[in-house]
Order: C-alpha cells, then sequence, then structure tokens
C-alpha cells in the first residue's frame, strides 16, 4: 500500500527505476508531503516534502534526472503557477521560474527529449487552450502555439516516442477526442 495518508487528486512521476508521489487531497486537507516507491524492494519511503503550498490537481512529470511539479489548487479558490524541481541524487527541491500562464487546476503536461510541456486546464472561471514549452537548461518558459482542440481540463496526456499525446477531458460537457504534439513542427 501507498506509504501515506489516503487521497485523490495526487500527482507523480518516474525517474529511473523509482516512481514519486505528492500532494494531493482528502476530506478537504490538502497535503505537501512525497513519497518515492521503489518497486525492486516493493517499498515506499518518505522523502523530503514538497516546498510548496499544499495542493491537488497539480503537474508533474520528470526531464532526465529531475523531477517537476506545479501548479495545482488549493480547494477551489487558489490556483498556483509555482514550480519546482526535484533532485532525488540529493533529496532536495529547488523553485524554478513559475509557470507564465495563469494559476490553474488539472492542466495537461509531458516531458519530450529535453523539454517539459504545460497547458489547458482550469481556473474556477474558465478552461485553457494555450500550451508552453520549460526548457531545464535554461530555466525559462516559451509559448507553442495554442491546442487545436476545445479549450479544457482534465485531459489524459502522455508520450511515446517523441510525440505528446492529449485526449479526453472536460469542458462544458465531456470529450472524448484525442490530439499529437509534435515540438519540431
Amino acid at each position: 500500500n501507498f506509504g501515506g495518508t489516503t487521497r485523490y487528486l495526487a500527482t507523480g512521476f518516474s525517474i529511473g527505476t523509482k516512481g514519486y508521489i505528492g500532494t494531493g487531497a482528502n476530506a478537504g486537507t490538502h497535503y505537501s508531503d512525497f513519497w518515492e516507491y521503489d518497486p525492486a524492494l516493493n517499498t515506499w519511503t518518505q522523502k523530503t516534502n514538497f516546498p510548496g503550498a499544499a495542493r491537488w490537481h497539480a503537474i508533474g512529470m520528470s526531464i532526465g534526472s529531475k523531477g517537476y511539479i506545479g501548479c495545482g489548487a488549493m480547494a477551489s479558490s487558489t490556483f498556483y503557477t509555482d514550480f519546482y524541481e526535484y533532485d532525488p541524487g540529493n533529496n532536495s527541491w529547488t523553485q524554478k521560474t513559475s509557470y507564465p500562464g495563469s494559476g490553474r487546476y488539472s492542466p495537461s503536461y509531458f516531458s519530450i527529449g529535453s523539454k517539459g510541456y504545460v497547458g489547458l486546464g482550469y481556473d474556477g472561471t474558465a478552461n485553457y487552450q494555450d500550451f508552453w514549452e520549460y526548457d531545464p537548461s535554461g530555466n525559462a518558459w516559451t509559448a507553442k502555439t495554442s491546442f487545436p482542440g476545445s479549450a479544457r481540463r482534465n485531459a489524459f496526456n502522455l508520450t511515446i516516442g517523441s510525440l505528446g499525446y492529449v485526449g479526453s477531458g472536460y469542458s462544458t460537457a465531456d470529450l472524448n477526442d484525442f490530439w499529437s504534439y509534435d515540438p519540431i513542427l
């Protein structure tokens, strides 16, 4: 079983042979604890807590040997843009340049090669279509072409090879479309 308190809407990423889970909520309590899962030993180990405010619906992705958590919300009234890098080698967090879009929860996110991509999501009043690239080597965000489908939140996202994918989610109704993103084009 998971080593932390029961929760939902947590986020996570994998680096090498380990998985990492943190944030989330349960019964009105939001969390900032952070856990590492080692499948070879089938064990959970608590790591240094996520340094930002406790939250749910955050992004979590890995780029190379580092992990990243940002955005998300506290309940449905406080929306974050802060962004942090996790280094598993020394179990430490470093605050990075904040996400340049508006604060939001349930954005879509994935990484391709040495870059991360974040967009879409909801800020309590509107769903978004904007899309941004994060380059950890320069700690910089660059606006990319907006998502061509309907603005949405709660979409699924994944990477296969050199393409990112976003699908389904919620706009003014449930959606079932599926899109690919090629950073080269």
